[in-house]
């Protein structure tokens, strides 16, 4: 009875080591697929992570653009004031 009993948990241990080195297969061939729901999740989610980090840059792009701008406005309002004050103390 002893025997028999070992014998089938040996079965069992046999099939469970099976089945997870099939699986262990499968997922590994499945990991490479590109038109699987999770390849696709994780194409979307590392598009959208580009998309926001390419418009951060642009803002970016944009917001020093805006300050050379206004640094320029700023130094034209200087000169023009510097130079009102000086014609008027002549």
């Amino acid at each position: 009875m002893c025997s028999q009993t070992n014998e089938m948990e040996d079965y069992q241990t046999y099939r469970m080591n099976e089945r997870l080195e099939k699986s262990k297969v499968s997922q590994a061939r499945v990991s490479k697929w590109p038109n699987t729901i999770h390849a696709e999740r994780e194409r979307k989610e590392y598009e959208r992570i580009k998309k926001l980090e390419d418009d951060e840059i642009e803002r970016r792009r944009i917001d020093a653009e805006e300050e050379h701008y206004q640094q320029g406005l700023r130094q034209n309002q200087l000169n023009k004031a510097n130079k009102m004050f000086h014609d008027n103390q002549d």
